[in-house]
């Protein structure tokens, strides 16, 4: 009588995991996504700095590079860098010599962003960047790099998706450069390829 209720139940068994066992879905979804992303813009260096009566441009046009991991969440992960000039100082020495200097940055940053609602996304970033001051007048040219470790930035965004592949948009940074304790802020038009 045991064996039976025994042989029973696990008959009951494999026959409820038959019955009521899953079948394969024969459509294959991608959950997760990569995404390149360029971003060309206006950037304005907002500094600590007293320069006096010298000619201080603040104003230039940079460029941001991302790749981001974009799994079915609404939190991705990725990297960023770009390339922006900060300032550009010029100094007359006298009526037939002047001098620039110029202090460009490229930052390094592991990127956070996540989806607010749709099409609208924050960002935060953290990371390193390299600071180069160059100063060029009488024939000479002096560089020099700085690393700055303590960096970050907040973005705002908006991306639409123009195809399943291709998305533009709008974005709006403002980076924290440790090394210098200066801000920059930038406007930059986005287009991505979702790969």
């Amino acid at each position: 009588m045991g064996r039976i209720k025994t042989v029973l139940t696990l008959v009951l068994i494999f026959f409820t995991l038959v019955v009521f066992s899953q079948q394969k879905d024969s459509v294959k979804v991608r959950l997760n996504h990569y995404t390149l992303t360029i971003g060309p813009g206006w950037t304005h260096y907002i500094d600590n700095m007293d320069y006096g009566v010298q000619k201080i441009r603040k104003d230039f046009a940079g460029v941001s590079f991302r790749f981001l991991w974009e799994p079915e969440h609404r939190l991705s992960l990725g990297l960023e860098t770009g390339y922006y000039k900060l300032f550009r100082v010029t100094n007359q020495l006298n009526a037939d010599t002047s001098v620039h200097i110029d202090r460009v940055v490229v930052p390094m940053l592991l990127f956070v962003r996540m989806r607010i609602v749709d099409h609208v996304y924050l960002g935060a970033g953290l990371g390193l960047a390299i600071i180069t001051n160059k100063a060029a007048g009488a024939g000479q040219e002096i560089a020099t790099k700085t690393t700055s470790f303590a960096n970050f930035e907040f973005s705002g965004a908006y991306v639409y998706p123009l195809s399943k592949h291709w998305n533009v948009g709008g974005e709006f940074k403002m980076f924290h450069f440790g090394a210098l304790d200066d801000w920059m802020y930038s406007i930059q038009a986005t287009c991505a390829v979702r790969l």
